[in-house]
């Protein structure tokens, strides 16, 4: 497995800060005649006028630091600049102990896209330096991600050039009567051309506890998306096309993104989000929420919704970690807490989205049954008629609760207190999972005789790195088999030639 490294280069967190001096071309020195560039007297000075006060800059409530977390791990902070290194320590000994530096970047990455989004562009914060743009968004706001590129929009074009980064148009839409820009989520149904995004990883639908399907849409940032879209004037760097992709999959360490590094150098993204629908039985303050069109493959049609955030996941490819740092979040109703969790917290008000909050039907592998890859619709139906029946839930893959004192589930404290007043104070991480031994010289590819987790940077954890509402079906060993793993890295290692996108492996045409 080689040798446990002691760090990983200078790899501190980054953010970019944007400094302003203020000028006003009207000011002299003391003393100095006004308006005099040829030693003409001066006029009677012009009446003084009292500035205005600059605004209070805007103060946010850090939460006393807890005493376990390392020195390592920065400060807290409510920036819309994301993190472009993880911040470690000179001396690593072991994986567990760095945990919450990985665990610090995984949050500070989860405000930084959840974000409010500037107008007119994608993928840009609003006022990324203001917390109160953050704290004090309305409901709905657009958040940085959600202004990412759908991988439909690279994959679902057909014959059509994908348009550049800026713009809204979709050649080919399969909800053209959406508004410019709006989120559209597809629906599988039996006979359609797959499309990633519409049900979980090589896996089963899910239904929530108000008898509807959960829907999921996959995005990819610039530098990602522009990567495989490839230059206009080069035909050949068009990566969503297979002739040009496999080429480039079959050379020693496979494809290769463009990775984040600091100072100002933003990499590769993905995004993966999971979304079910507001129903009058929900408590929408506890989600972030958003209009949608869903896709009814039956009618052809969309209909508008109001969709829940449930789950997140990020991947994120940042200097030194070749095979990316995957984080993954919930919202913090999807089913009841882990058992050793103590207090034991209330039941949610509105009840968990995918648990009845009774232990029947039993759930042995996390889930009591698996719905139809493609179940029907009735024509004209919307999906999620009643006739459904729900998943019932649980949570195999305890969050982590080592290092002691400094452990995922201590972050999620500390950061749920810093975000509360929001609807982000509702969700929590998951798990951060990362390569202990990054690096090229430390991969070989699965088609190369490579074996997970040794030759895929020494994955950790090694597996149990999932989300309910994503992998649900995938919780445990046996049963994520077929699909690679039941963690994020032991699954995309089936697709390292792509650079570990799957998106990219499958749906290149």
């Amino acid at each position: 497995m080689g040798n446990t490294p002691t760090r990983y280069g200078r790899a501190v967190i980054v953010v970019a800060v944007a400094s302003f001096t203020l000028t006003n071309p009207g000011c002299r020195c003391p003393g100095a005649p006004a308006n005099d560039p040829g030693g003409t007297p001066a006029k009677a000075p012009a009446p003084i006028v009292k500035a205005t006060p600059p605004a209070a800059t805007p103060q946010v409530v850090i939460p006393p630091r807890p005493q376990a977390f390392p020195p390592s791990v920065p400060p807290a902070t409510v920036s819309g600049n994301i993190p472009l290194a993880v911040p470690l320590p000179e001396q690593i000994n072991s994986p567990v102990q760095i945990r919450p530096n990985f665990d610090y970047f995984s949050w500070q990455s989860f405000i930084a896209l959840n974000w409010p989004a500037a107008s007119g562009s994608r993928g840009v914060p609003a006022q990324p330096g203001n917390p109160d743009v953050f704290l004090k968004a309305t409901p709905g706001t657009p958040v940085v991600w959600g202004t990412y590129k759908d991988s439909e929009e690279l994959f679902g074009q057909g014959n059509q050039r994908p348009t550049p980064w800026d713009s809204t148009t979709i050649p080919v839409n399969p909800c053209p009567n959406a508004p410019a820009g709006q989120k559209t989520l597809i629906f599988l149904s039996k006979g359609n051309t797959p499309l990633m995004q519409t049900k979980q990883a090589f896996s089963f639908p899910l239904i929530d506890q108000r008898n509807n399907y959960v829907y999921f849409d996959i995005r990819y940032n610039q530098a990602q998306y522009d990567f495989i879209r490839g230059q206009d004037a080069d035909p050949a760097s068009w990566l969503y096309l297979a002739k040009n992709l496999v080429p480039k999959e079959n050379v020693p360490k496979g494809l290769q993104m463009p990775m984040s590094s600091p100072p100002s150098t933003l990499g590769s993204i993905m995004v993966k989000a999971a979304w079910r629908i507001k129903t009058d039985k929900d408590d929408a303050s506890r989600y972030y929420s958003t209009p949608a069109f869903i896709y009814n493959p039956q009618t052809s049609t969309c209909v508008p919704a109001t969709v829940l955030l449930v789950g997140l996941h990020i991947a994120h490819k940042v200097s030194p970690f070749t095979e990316w740092v995957w984080s993954t979040f919930e919202q913090v109703d999807n089913v009841p807490p882990d058992a050793g969790v103590t207090p034991p917290p209330a039941p949610p008000p509105a009840g968990y989205s995918f648990n009845n909050g009774t232990g029947s039907p039993a759930t042995p592998n996390g889930y009591d049954y698996r719905p139809p890859v493609a179940p029907s619709i009735k024509a004209g139906a919307q999906p999620g008629a009643s006739t459904l029946k729900p998943v019932q839930v649980t949570r195999v893959n305890p969050i982590p609760d080592t290092p002691q004192g400094a452990s995922t589930r201590d972050l999620n404290a500390y950061y749920q207190q810093l975000l509360k007043g929001t609807v982000w104070q509702y969700y929590q991480l998951i798990v951060t999972q990362w390569p202990f031994q990054p690096g090229l010289d430390n991969f070989v590819l699965m088609q190369n005789g490579g074996v997970y987790p040794r030759d895929s940077g020494a994955a950790f954890p090694v597996n149990g790195a999932i989300n309910t509402t994503m992998e649900t079906y995938l919780q445990t060993q046996n049963d994520a088999a077929g699909a690679g793993g039941n963690s994020c890295m032991e699954c995309h290692y089936g697709a390292g030639q792509s650079d570990f996108s799957w998106g990219l492996n499958r749906r290149a045409h």
